[in-house]
């Protein structure tokens, strides 16, 4: 028979065992539940932005301006002269963007309801003086989104915008821009028992400066010449060659090519300071002609930049040319590669601010 010390040994040996066992199952499922979220969460996908060690193969995007032109670069490593530098394959669909990245937005109550038109027409007189770049628009009951407001809105709405843009190319809103945006708009607002929801002033002008900066910083002109080696370039024989590839000449004396939506990929332009026209075309006889690129303004611009200068070595052969910089030092493939890799960091740049080069918030931003 067992004794009641040899018992409750054993009670006890029991419990240690059990307890054992609970910590054994628990840290099985725990392990089990952890290989099952590595395999959940685990890409497939090599990332374009970490080479084959695991590093990052794409340099941080400048930081200064680059003036526009091209320049030698000497310090630029030896062994890049022979290799072509050519970005890693990205998606081509465009990131959808809320323009409040580049704008104060005020958000307007009207509980009692507001004619739209009439609205339109009020801050049209109240605001008619005003330089800033402004939007209005509406939530729409019938639509059930938001909607421009225009003279010929025909609803009543209890919710409305009122979006001012805080840069552009040339500067940033100011203290006292804001500051009348702000009077003029409660001005709007008391007509009509509306209640504006007003940012801080000082939270708004801190983040115009800091897009004035970003614009400062990406704000980039590529720009190639193409010069004669002996005879000037002919205007009948230059028309025939741009217009055979799809360029038209625009209003401001440039030939563009556009894309399918008619935003300018590059132009060509006259080296010398006369613009283009059918007339002077005839009798034109030109040293020199410009191909540009703006790339802030230009969808996937390190693609376009290839086709730019593969449309200058053809002018070059067919116009007996040669491609230039803008010191009229010859273009070599070490230049070249050279700036593609330099557009795409600033094409990276900007899509780290979620402004798509080329994009609708891009080409507001950069008009």
């Amino acid at each position: 028979m067992m004794s009641g010390n040899e018992l409750q040994f054993g009670l006890i040996g029991l419990g240690v065992l059990a307890v054992v066992g609970v910590l054994v199952f628990n840290f099985w499922q725990e392990r089990r539940a952890r290989k099952h979220a590595e395999q959940a969460f685990r890409s497939t996908h090599h990332d374009v932005l970490l080479d084959e060690h695991g590093e990052a193969s794409i340099p941080p995007a400048p930081g200064g301006r680059m003036e526009p032109g091209l320049r030698r670069d000497e310090s630029f490593p030896a062994a890049a002269i022979a290799v072509r530098v050519t970005p890693p394959a990205r998606p081509t669909q465009e990131v959808v963007v809320d323009d409040s990245l580049i704008d104060c937005v005020v958000n307007i109550d009207a509980p009692a309801g507001v004619s739209a038109s009439a609205l339109f027409a009020a801050q049209l007189e109240v605001m008619s003086g005003f330089s800033r770049s402004l939007h209005w628009s509406g939530w729409s009951e019938i639509e059930n989104r938001w909607v421009d407001i225009t003279a010929h809105s025909p609803e009543s709405i209890n919710r409305v915008r009122a979006s001012l843009q805080l840069a552009n190319r040339q500067a940033c809103v100011s203290a006292n821009d804001l500051e009348r945006f702000y009077v003029q708009l409660q001005r709007v607002c008391d007509q009509f028992l509306a209640v504006p929801r007003l940012p801080a002033r000082a939270e708004v002008l801190q983040k115009a400066a800091e897009l004035d900066k970003f614009c400062s910083d990406v704000d980039i002109q590529i720009a190639v010449n193409l010069i004669a080696a002996g005879v000037p370039f002919a205007g009948t024989k230059l028309r025939g060659l741009a217009e055979a590839v799809g360029m038209v000449l625009g209003s401001d004396g440039t030939y563009h090519l556009r894309d399918d939506g008619g935003q300018t990929l590059f132009t060509l332009s006259n080296l010398d300071p006369v613009p283009f026209s059918p007339e002077q075309l005839r009798q034109l006889q030109s040293q020199g002609l410009t191909l540009a690129l703006d790339i802030p303004r230009t969808l996937n611009p390190a693609h376009t930049f290839d086709r730019m200068i593969s449309f200058g070595q053809h002018l070059a052969d067919k116009l007996d040319g040669k491609l230039v910089d803008d010191n009229r030092v010859p273009l070599s493939d070490r230049a070249i590669s050279l700036i593609r890799s330099q557009i795409y960091q600033f094409e990276l740049q900007m899509e780290r601010q979620s402004v798509v080069a080329g994009g609708p918030v891009a080409l507001r931003l950069f008009a």
